[in-house]
């Protein structure tokens, strides 16, 4: 599969899978454990888009060609704190409206992410040198754990 087919199809997989979430997810009578989720996902995304100011945003894994690897703010800790974001909020619509059915959706999301990421980490290894070490003294997606 051509690479921009592939990085396209991980991008809509994920959207649809957050989509259906999200569908399911009546916003009233939402518990604090959601809540706490929700708002710490939402600080996260908000922590990241300010660290990457220096770099492009973007929704698909291939790196722009004006890039720099940016290792400071949350990225000091993880190396995917926008996907990290997206699962934590995922985890609180999940608290907040249980079905097999929904976990099974998150599952398929955080499978849908470690696939991405890791494309998105050959590319990044291929455009900076750097990127190894950095790769060492981080963690993907939770901070010291994994």
């Amino acid at each position: 599969m051509p690479n921009r087919i592939k990085s396209i199809l991980l991008v809509v997989l994920q959207f649809v899978f957050i989509l259906l979430l999200l569908s399911g997810s009546p916003l009233k009578n939402i518990p604090a454990l959601s809540y706490t989720f929700i708002i710490f996902s939402i600080l996260l995304v908000f922590w990241a888009i300010a660290t990457m100011k220096k770099s492009k945003l973007r929704i698909l894994p291939e790196p722009s060609p004006h890039a720099t690897l940016i290792t400071n703010g949350p990225y000091r800790f993880i190396r995917h704190p926008m996907y990290t974001a997206i699962l934590m909020g995922s985890v609180g619509l999940l608290i907040h409206q249980f079905t097999l059915l929904r976990l099974s959706i998150l599952i398929a999301l955080a499978i849908v992410l470690v696939i991405k990421l890791t494309w998105e980490e050959r590319m990044l290894l291929q455009k900076f040198e750097a990127y190894g070490d950095y790769m060492r003294r981080s963690k993907r997606l939770l901070p010291f754990i994994f």
